[in-house]
């Protein structure tokens, strides 16, 4: 019994460990994204590559991970995709809001989700009733017509941003990987020593790739979005299919690789934090906005330089991630997300 327990426990510190990570790349990747946009050196454009080519794939793992199997006998769960819809919903119109007040204009859209963030609360609300949906299929085939689907979506003008169609596509199998592998069929994969060492050469192998072999970031920016369609690739176009089956791997080999290098121990503040990865997201664009607003990038840079901002910005993301992990943050996405459960 206690050597169950402890196996367990093991268990839920790797995966906090993990989510930890990924919401924090994912912190990192928001705050820096509108640097690339612009001009941005190279260190920020590495630096994306970086973090874009697994902050989302491994988020979107990570829940499809930890989502109960479903079979015939199981019931729609409707609390689950009606909680994040809510979320969504409140955070577009929250951050409409503080737009507004800040005299910005609202960027505000019933259909559109051209934002980086709120879209993956919808999406997860569709990643659950497609689950459901086909809970009875064989999950190898659904992955496998996911990947094949998502390598021919940029070729399709209709898919976009409205209702994230283009990036629910793309990110997909990333869920159908998680939802059909057992947490601790990975935990006990990830802490093989051979897979240990070998993720250390893949991990660094790949960051070579990102940060020496810059002339790759024009082609691997927008498909590791996952929102644009391959008309962004201009003269790549015909191969739009080949350049994303070639980020579906990077993502998948480089994920494992740092998923296999996360310590399964106990981390104190930042296993703890990693628990508490949905408030984190709801309100950490907040904080970005209202830095971008102030001009507080702008006066960093001035002060520090480029190199020196890029390292300032990335520690202002990690401040921002432990302070949006604070209790007095766990509102509303708490509630919201229990909406409905005792009824």
């Amino acid at each position: 019994m206690i050597q169950n327990t402890e196996n367990k426990i093991g268990r839920i510190y790797l995966f906090d460990n993990i989510k930890f990570l990924a919401i924090l790349l994912v912190v990192i990747g928001h705050a820096i994204n509108f640097l690339t946009e612009t001009d941005g050196n190279m260190l920020e454009k590495s630096l994306f590559l970086t973090i874009y080519s697994i902050h989302m794939p491994l988020f979107i793992f990570i829940s499809g991970l930890f989502l109960k199997p479903m079979d015939k006998s199981t019931k729609f769960p409707k609390q689950k995709v009606i909680s994040f819809v809510l979320i969504g919903i409140v955070l577009r119109v929250m951050m409409s809001v503080l737009r507004l007040l800040l005299g910005k204009n609202m960027n505000y859209s019933l259909l559109d989700m051209y934002d980086s963030f709120t879209w993956f609360m919808w999406a997860m609300a569709v990643f659950i009733t497609l689950m459901w949906l086909f809970r009875e299929y064989n999950t190898k085939i659904i992955l496998l017509l996911s990947l094949l689907i998502g390598c021919m979506a940029g070729y399709d003008k209709f898919l976009g941003d409205k209702l994230a169609l283009m990036r629910i596509v793309v990110f997909l199998p990333f869920f159908v990987a998680g939802y059909m592998i057992k947490p601790e069929s990975l935990a006990a994969f990830l802490s093989n020593k051979w897979v240990k060492v070998v993720s250390i050469f893949v991990a660094v192998g790949f960051l070579a790739l990102f940060f020496i072999n810059t002339d790759i970031y024009q082609y691997l920016r927008p498909i590791f979005t996952g929102r644009n369609s391959f008309e962004v690739l201009k003269e790549g176009k015909p191969f739009g299919g080949l350049i994303r089956l070639l980020c579906y791997a990077i993502s998948t080999l480089f994920g494992l690789s740092v998923m296999s290098l996360v310590p399964d121990i106990n981390l104190g503040i930042i296993s703890k934090t990693g628990s508490k990865t949905l408030q984190i997201y709801f309100w950490h664009q907040v904080f970005l906005v209202l830095l971008s607003h102030f001009g507080v990038y702008e006066l960093i840079s001035s002060v520090t330089g480029d190199t020196i901002a890029t390292g300032v910005y990335i520690l202002i993301a990690v401040a921002v991630t432990f302070v949006c992990s604070l209790s007095v943050f766990s509102f509303p996405s708490k509630q919201l997300l229990s909406f409905g459960k005792n009824k």
